[in-house]
């Protein structure tokens, strides 16, 4: 025996399953809409973010004649990969003021960012990152014009708009050349200051 479903029976299926349904799909499409677009979260898995900063430090501890104080234009980009970290590339151009002849130092260093701690418009976060540079003079004096670089702190960021994220935080570097030239010639700086930027996503 063949069993057979009228016209209007079918309809009257599709639209009951149709109904039935409906709430699932609005749901799942309100989810998918509602969820931000990665450059609007700075630590979103493939966002990517374009960062303009500026870092004054003072020198904390010092190991060398002289006393150094710095402060830098910062660009770098950053990318999320997943899980509240980014890494990220950035290109500090350093003016240092030390005895003797004062100096410029261009870097390029690389590394991580990383969220403690996520709130609805701000984030809290850790940062390491290592390099090299080179200066027009000897940085500091009695060291090298070519020196390693390295940058740690922590701060917090907060989206002021879509795709749009301040910076705020403390960051240390720390610069000597690991003894490339002699012992002898392997005066450091250690220095400790706030940072501010920028950050626009793409």
């Amino acid at each position: 025996m063949r069993l057979t479903l009228a016209h209007g029976s079918c309809r009257s299926v599709v639209l009951a399953v149709t109904i039935a349904l409906f709430p699932i799909l609005s749901a799942s499409a309100q989810t998918t809409s509602s969820a931000p677009p990665p450059a609007d979260d700075l630590f979103a898995r493939r966002g990517w973010h374009i960062e303009l900063a500026a870092h004054g430090a003072l020198e904390t501890w010092n190991y060398n004649i002289s006393h150094e104080e710095m402060l830098a234009l910062v660009t770098g980009v950053s990318y999320g990969l997943g899980k509240g970290v980014v890494i990220k590339v950035e290109s500090p151009l350093y003016r240092i003021w030390q005895r003797g002849t004062d100096g410029y130092l261009f870097g390029l260093t690389w590394g991580v960012r990383s969220r403690v701690l996520r709130r609805p418009r701000w984030s809290l976060f850790w940062e390491a990152e290592v390099g090299i540079s080179d200066a027009d003079t000897l940085v500091p004096p009695g060291g090298t014009r070519f020196n390693y670089v390295v940058l740690g702190g922590s701060g917090v960021s907060w989206r002021l708009k879509p795709r749009l994220h301040a910076l705020a935080g403390l960051r240390w570097v720390h610069v000597s050349n690991n003894s490339l030239a002699g012992r002898s010639r392997n005066p450091d700086i250690e220095a400790v200051g706030p940072v501010l930027g920028v950050l626009v996503g793409f």
